[in-house]
């Protein structure tokens, strides 16, 4: 009989190389793994009453088991790493094998015990033991080992990177930054964790915090059918684990540079000079850990210093220089109050400023003007921090608590809030005529706190099978502060206009027609806006039999949002979302499973929504007699010299706020037209009475197969359907259209087309208050609308697609892993945000501003792509030396032709955001193509040999784009412009994938 040792190392070797795999989620929570298992004899028969031993490699706790009468153990929520498995039971020889626990869920193991003695150490063996497929939920996606993976395969320094790699994802567009789109959905309905943290960005649901890369361990990317634990994403969940300390001391420098030398240039399009553009970036990290307690207490912390700086040029004669170099720093303690009950405690501060300086550029000889001195800043990240307790109470029970806070913050602080922008709108265009600020509106500050709580328990006991519920509740409270405002002193803004026949300063006599005259426009908006969002879940994990497995469970969330005053105006109370799967194995040897899942799934309100409809707008302009404009007309915070007395009295005149060191006029001056004097507006009239949150439903049923021990194959079918989507519509048209039934007369003095907008359910009756009293009326009218009344079309988004993918696990030579995505990504919105115009405002886009703004937007979807291929491995040369590559091959992105609507007065005033040119309908995505975007990265790892020093150095080399494709991967989808006429760069290329560049790096490690 082979030696023990030795076929323990055979076994174990394809298990332990692991770094990517199908994942199936169960009995998990977002940082732990379960460790399960099935005993049997070499006849296939069940041992039970077996002791299961399972000692962490690196940290040295040990938790124990027994099996149960069908020969199973498990051992649930474990840190993530390698156990040393030791069965024992009397008549049998012991069994030691190496199993790596993953995040993801359960990782299984067959285990046969060979007659013997129990006693007898030197025959340990482990013929037999091997990992079997996970049957647990229908959860489809990927769970990465970066740890593993970074050190064979060349990818990009992001989570976006990380999630491209699973099936049906494709990278968001480019107006929202470095996002994913997952399962057809917006970029703005996925969730992101790191040790079971949410970091989403609440204020748009775009992205997340950005954690140092070197910080993650493991990355779980859920694409579909994730259980009842996870929700507030219609999109994906991106679940990441950080590193750990352990018991040996570990210390590493990790440097990488891409050098603007490098690096290709994109061709020029009519909006960019790329090729005179430069991008330079380089990063240094320390990286130590170790035990502060030996198998007790244990830390482990990063430092990355980084510099980076980047110079675009427009055609338009101007350019961007931008420099950053503020380090990151993350820390994660555990600790062991026993092997079975541990503590973790986690902290990163991603604190970041980014300066921006704007010049003028020479097209013509390619050379930037001076810098100027003082800088744009930008500000990101904040500090951010969770603790959780795990805790094993019996063989039946386990418990986990968790508290933690998530800061973040997107401001942009001006070079100079001193001076006012002055514009000239006597001419068309309008011109810049001041010597100030280029940008007319500033938001800042724009800050995020999240703050949450959450407790669940994993109960297990038998009846009709075995049974696994796990149960939770989760608050988390949500704070966004954000504010807009003008640039110059106390939010104003000059425009010098020219009176007409019908300008108001002019009736009445105070203008003469044809005068000039400047306006002061001061506009301030903004506060505070705080929400909720409430969790509860059960889940039942139930094997019927060794042969099929049904989950079922529920979600119920509640979701509220509350105005700048902290009055609530949205209250999703009860939004219940059912999960249910399967999953059967039709041999019954392990090696083949049958999966399906069904779920709903719900979004709160970006807060953002709150900032545009509910804080305190200070609003209003005052008008002034003017001088010659020409020769130095302004003072020094961009006010006009010239300026002459303030014009009161004239028709439609107001009282100006004053008091409020905004403008210049007496408080009461009736000088001014107000459209908000800086207090909070009434709520009842911005949503639906009837108002439910987007909701969408999923189905999924797909077949896995294992091979061998290292070869796996996947096929799934998809389907999403986007049940119903909050958004906001104007009303006026409805309005109009019920006071001419009710024979109302004056309405259209208030509802002009674009008076009153109400977030509700497009396509759905709704119940509205409206926001003024009718002409005639003592008090508003609460109005039912039918969706014939309102006009809007119900709002659809459907994906269909068929995943095949494969796995072929390293073998100490080579690993590879794929996918094909056949999918169609269909439907009249995207959803949360819109790529067409490149809108961030979550949940208020312009999709159902107006009715005519519908027409033709069925069709293919921005995130469509029909064909999408993946594969990523590696190979070892030699000894030292592994190559590895990472290829995306994704079909076009389709257009349409956008233009002003021809019939549709209040669509027209929009300008160009109607799917008509040229007077005709031209439906979304059925005029023109993008390109097949390819890309094929290759990478080279060389292990140096440090003969004179305990250590290993790895040199490393990342060629991105290496054939240096130029594939266009957006076009100007306007056929027209604002004002009608034919847009002549329609079709035209906006950007280009990533040209290809070359980033150096190393790895010491001690």
């Amino acid at each position: 009989m082979m030696g023990g040792a030795a076929v323990l190392a055979v076994a174990a070797l394809p298990l332990a190389a692991v770094v990517a795999l199908p994942t199936a989620a169960v009995a998990q929570d977002y940082s732990s793994g379960t460790l399960e298992g099935v005993v049997r004899d070499a006849s296939g028969n069940a041992v039970a009453g077996a002791t299961v031993s399972a000692e962490s490699a690196e940290q040295g706790v040990t938790r124990t088991t027994t099996t149960d009468g069908n020969g199973r153990f498990r051992l649930p929520l474990i840190p993530l790493g390698n156990y040393q498995v030791t069965i024992s039971q009397d008549g049998f020889d012991t069994v030691s094998q190496t199993a790596p626990v993953r995040l993801g869920g359960a990782s299984g193991y067959n285990f046969t015990l060979v007659a013997g003695s129990a006693t007898d150490l030197d025959t340990i063996v482990v013929t037999g033991a091997r990992q079997s497929l996970a049957f647990a939920e229908a959860t489809t996606g990927l769970v990465v080992d970066l740890e593993e993976l970074v050190k064979t395969v060349p990818l990009a320094r992001s989570i976006t990177a990380v999630t491209l790699l699973a099936p049906s994802t494709v990278q968001g567009d480019s107006a929202f930054g470095d996002v994913p789109s997952i399962g057809g959905s917006s970029v703005a309905e996925n969730a992101f964790y790191v040790n079971g943290l949410n970091i989403t960005n609440f204020d748009n649901y775009i992205g997340g915090s950005t954690v140092p890369f070197d910080f993650y361990r493991s990355v779980e990317v859920k694409t579909g059918g994730y259980s009842a634990e996870f929700g507030r994403a219609t999109g994906g969940i991106i679940n990441a684990v950080t590193k750990s300390g352990s018991n040996d001391f570990t210390f590493a420098l990790r440097g990488n540079w891409a050098a603007d030398g490098l690096r290709n240039q994109s061709p020029d399009t009519y909006l960019d000079r790329n090729e005179a553009d430069e991008a330079e970036s380089s990063s240094f990290i320390v990286e130590v850990g170790g035990p502060i307690i030996r198998d007790r207490l244990f830390f482990y912390g990063l430092a990355q210093f980084q510099d980076n700086n980047s110079f675009d040029a427009a055609q338009t004669g101007s350019y961007t220089y931008q420099e950053a170099d503020d380090p990151f720093y993350g820390l994660k303690l555990d600790g062991y109050i026993t092997d079975d009950h541990r503590l973790e405690f986690t902290y990163f501060d991603t604190t970041r400023e980014t300066r921006v300086f704007s010049g003028a550029f020479n097209n013509a000889t390619d050379t930037a003007g001076a810098r100027p001195a003082v800088p744009t800043i930008i500000q990101n990240g904040g500090e951010s921090y969770v603790a959780r307790y795990t805790g094993q109470l019996t063989d039946w029970l386990t418990i986990s608590a968790a508290y933690g806070k998530n800061e973040d913050r997107a401001n942009s602080i001006p070079a100079s809030s001193t001076i006012a922008r002055a514009d000239d709108a006597r001419t068309s265009p309008s011109r810049r005529v001041s010597p100030g600020q280029p940008a007319v509106n500033v938001i800042f500050p724009v800050e995020t706190s999240r703050e949450f709580y959450r407790a669940d328990a994993d109960v297990y006991f038998s009846l009709l099978g075995e049974h696994h519920i796990r149960m939770g509740y989760e608050l988390e409270k949500t704070t966004l502060s954000k504010f807009n405002r003008r640039v110059g002193p106390n939010g104003g803004r000059w425009i010098y206009r020219r009176a007409g026949a019908t300008t108001p300063q002019a009736i009445g006599g105070n203008l003469a027609v044809g005068e000039d005259y400047v306006e002061y426009s001061i506009f301030r908006s903004g506060g505070s806006f705080e929400g909720e969002n409430t969790a509860y879940y059960i889940q039942d994990s139930w094997d019927v039999n060794d042969r099929l497995t049904v989950n079922a469970g529920v979600r119920m969330d509640q979701f509220a949002l509350f105005n700048a005053a902290g009055e609530q105006y949205v209250d999703f109370d009860g939004e219940i979302g059912p999960r249910l799967s399967f999953t059967y194995d039709p041999s019954g040897e392990g090696r083949d499973r049958v999966f399906g899942s069904y779920g709903i799934y719900y979004l709160p309100v970006a807060s953002n929504t709150a900032f545009r409809q509910a804080g305190a707008e200070l609003f209003y302009s005052e008008y002034y007699r003017v001088g010659n404009v020409a020769g130095q007309p302004f003072a020094a915070d961009g006010s006009p010299a010239a300026r002459g007395a303030q014009i009161v009295g004239w028709s439609g005149a107001t009282a100006c706020p004053g008091g409020l060191g905004a403008g210049f006029s007496a408080a009461g001056t009736v000088g001014c037209r107000v459209t908000g004097r800086g207090t909070v507006p009434d709520t009842s009239s911005l949503t639906a009475q009837n108002l439910e949150s987007t909701q969408e439903e999923e189905w999924i049923l797909g077949y896995e197969r294992k091979i061998n021990d290292l070869w796996s194959v996947t096929a799934s079918v998809n389907y999403r359907d986007l049940l119903r989507n909050a958004e906001d519509v104007a009303i006026d048209a409805a309005v109009l259209a019920y006071c001419t039934r009710e024979r109302i007369t004056g309405c259209d003095n208030i509802y002009t087309g674009f008076h009153q907008y109400v977030i509700v359910n497009p396509g759905v009756a709704s119940t509205i208050v409206l926001s003024d009293i009718l002409p005639g009326d003592t008090a508003r009218r609460t109005v039912n609308f039918s969706a014939r009344d309102l006009g809007y079309p119900k709002a659809t988004r459907t994906y269909t697609a068929l995943e095949l993918s494969f796995e072929r696990a390293f073998d100490g030579v080579w690993a590879l892993q794929g996918s094909w995505t056949i999918s169609e990504s269909t439907g009249n919105t995207e959803g949360y945000v819109k790529s067409d115009n490149g809108q961030t405002d979550a949940g208020i886009t312009q999709d159902f501003d107006q009715p005519g703004l519908t027409d033709g937007s069925d069709g293919l979807l921005p995130n469509h792509r029909g064909h999408v291929f993946k594969l990523f491995g590696s190979y070892q040369l030699t000894e030292n030396l592994l190559v590895g590559g990472n290829m995306n091959i994704s079909s076009p992105r389709a257009y349409g032709c956008i233009g002003v609507h021809p019939t549709d007065i209040f669509a027209q005033a929009y300008g160009a955001a109607s799917y008509y040119c040229g007077g005709q309908l031209t439906p979304r995505a059925s005029e023109f193509e993008s390109d097949w975007i390819k890309q094929i990265d290759m990478s080279v790892r060389y292990n140096v040999p440090l003969n004179f020093m305990s250590g290993d150095l790895v040199l490393r080399a990342d060629i991105f784009n290496i054939f240096n494709f130029e594939g266009t991967t957006d076009l100007n989808e306007f056929g027209e412009l604002g004002n009608g006429n034919v847009d002549p760069n329609y079709r035209q290329p906006l950007s280009y994938q990533t040209p290809r560049f070359v980033r150096l790096g190393f790895d010491l490690t001690f």
